[in-house]
């Protein structure tokens, strides 16, 4: 069993840390090249402290893609609003270019954030300046819900930033912790090859491969 991928290191630490404890005699015999009870101690915190990384890895990742699931669904939806209320809007307020330039609605921008933002602003001064869209089948009520879902949405993007950055950071602790496993993994097993170097077929309780001589 190599150790280049997380889950040989896993399982590798596993059998090593099991054999020795289930197989009293194993153990016994491996004492004298090296096996101390704080090497043991120590596979065994590493182990635990490798899987928990590696979980709590793969919760953040989860939970950055549901964001983005949800952000994806809503943000075509708040587009879709805004750009139906700036149309009436438009249409309604035609007569009063000041009022229409103070809205910013003149045209729509094309990146996706900035016209959340655009959207954010136009609602803002529809309800500062009180504008009565009711006439045109838009409520205030309607109005404020809307600015409501543009703050959310806003939200939830700086929530996905924030899971993003952690689960970096995790990432990185995961690396450092599967790396510090593999190491000793890799210790452990120098320890068994001299300590079974005249019976190398006990090596596979560990996960080492032993080839057969022909």
């Amino acid at each position: 069993m190599n150790l280049k991928s997380e889950s040989s290191v896993l399982e590798a630490a596993q059998l090593a840390l099991s054999a020795t404890v289930r197989e009293e005699n194993v153990r016994l015999h491996m004492e004298p090249f090296g096996l101390t009870a704080a090497l043991q101690q120590q596979g065994n915190e590493l182990l635990e402290k490798a899987k928990s990384c590696q979980s709590r890895q793969t919760i953040l990742y989860d939970e950055q893609w549901s964001i983005s699931q949800q952000l994806n669904a809503e943000l075509d939806a708040t587009h879709s609003l805004f750009k139906e209320h700036a149309k009436v809007s438009r249409m309604a307020f035609r007569k009063e270019p000041d009022l229409l330039h103070s809205l910013k609605i003149e045209r729509f921008v094309k990146q996706a954030w900035p016209l959340v933002r655009q959207a954010e602003y136009f609602y803002e001064r529809v309800l500062e300046q009180e504008l009565n869209l009711q006439p045109y089948g838009i409520s205030k009520k309607e109005i404020e819900q809307a600015k409501a879902a543009v703050r959310r949405l806003l939200e939830l993007k700086e929530t996905r930033m924030h899971k993003k950055g952690l689960a970096e950071n995790c990432t990185q602790e995961k690396n450092a912790a599967f790396k510090e496993l593999r190491d000793w993994v890799s210790r452990f097993r120098a320890i068994a090859r001299l300590a079974f170097k005249g019976n190398p077929q006990m090596l596979e309780i560990f996960g080492i491969q032993v080839l057969s001589k022909v």
